[in-house]
């Protein structure tokens, strides 16, 4: 009966653990850099990235970015898909993109041996972390052995390379100094959708919360508002983590003036697993609301 017990406590436990959802690393895999320039080389580059991507998903330790939107977002940013070591750059793809963690490498031979090297760099957190193998394989052949250390990596190491969760406190600690409510009025709409039924929008709820406590006050019509904050809400599920279900989120938000004169506009992504789809979208929507709120409401100060 003890055991038994022990074993109930457990459980409760670990599903407490996944009451609140965790964020899921969101990689995207560049080509490896080939030392030598050889075109068979560069060829190899991208096949490395490819392997590399399907390897992570099927161990099921991250949500890729596929590789057209990776493609289109370097286009748009007139970036390389090679090195990509500014730190400015690593940031700007990775919130076009939605992703946290940007895996790049290298490639070359010395001696008798193949030697590649993987960069695991956190977009946010700016944190670089390092693994290798080396061996007589050819290139595409030692990704078997790779994938296994940077899906280690991501599982261990993953706190580090990831930026620290949002919640109302943390954003208004990060905001209180220079925005002032002083009781000024704000109407918020955001339009939410997760594919499912479900009361109380989750990006409106915090926005309000957290311009409340920064001395807002939050008004039914843009009409008799000083600010207007307006934005759309999208979550879908995308696959699993760990064996529970992910969402993954994308929040447009846009803030006026009472004259319709706009001051700021961003969007962000964030995908998170959760016990539930439910709780995973929920979540997902409110970390990138909290997030886009750090960034633009200082115009309203």
């Amino acid at each position: 009966m003890k055991k038994v017990v022990m074993i109930l406590a457990a459980l409760l436990s670990f599903l407490c653990v996944w009451a609140e959802s965790v964020q899921v690393p969101t990689v995207a895999v560049l080509p490896f850099e080939a030392r030598s320039r050889t075109g068979a080389q560069n060829a190899d580059g991208k096949s490395i990235a490819e392997l590399l991507g399907i390897a992570l998903l099927e161990q099921g330790c991250a949500e890729l970015v596929e590789r057209a939107e990776l493609d289109k977002a370097l286009d748009e940013l007139q970036l390389s898909a090679i090195g990509l070591t500014d730190k400015s750059s690593q940031l700007k793809l990775g919130k076009l993109i939605g992703a946290k963690i940007i895996i790049t490498g290298s490639m070359f031979k010395s001696g008798e041996k193949n030697y590649l090297v993987a960069k695991i760099i956190g977009t946010e957190t700016s944190r670089v972390m390092g693994c290798s193998v080396s061996g007589t394989d050819d290139f595409g052949g030692m990704t078997s052995e790779l994938a296994p250390k940077i899906a280690a990596l991501l599982e261990l190491q993953s706190g580090k390379l990831l930026p620290q969760t949002q919640n109302v406190k943390s954003v208004y600690d990060l905001l209180q100094s220079t925005v002032k409510g002083r009781q000024r009025k704000v109407f918020v709409a955001v339009k939410e959708d997760i594919a499912v039924s479900v009361p109380d929008p989750a990006a409106e709820t915090e926005l309000k919360k957290l311009l409340l406590q920064l001395g807002f006050r939050i008004v039914d019509s843009a009409d008799d508002a000083e600010f207007v904050i307006r934005g759309e809400a999208v979550a879908s599920q995308a696959g699993s983590y760990h064996k529970f279900t992910s969402a993954s989120a994308r929040v447009e938000l846009s803030v006026s003036d009472g004259k319709k004169k706009l001051l700021s506009t961003g969007a962000s992504k964030e995908t998170l697993a959760g016990a539930t789809y439910i709780i995973a979208a929920k979540d997902a929507i409110s970390q990138a609301a909290l997030r886009l709120a750090g960034e633009l409401f200082p115009v309203m100060k």
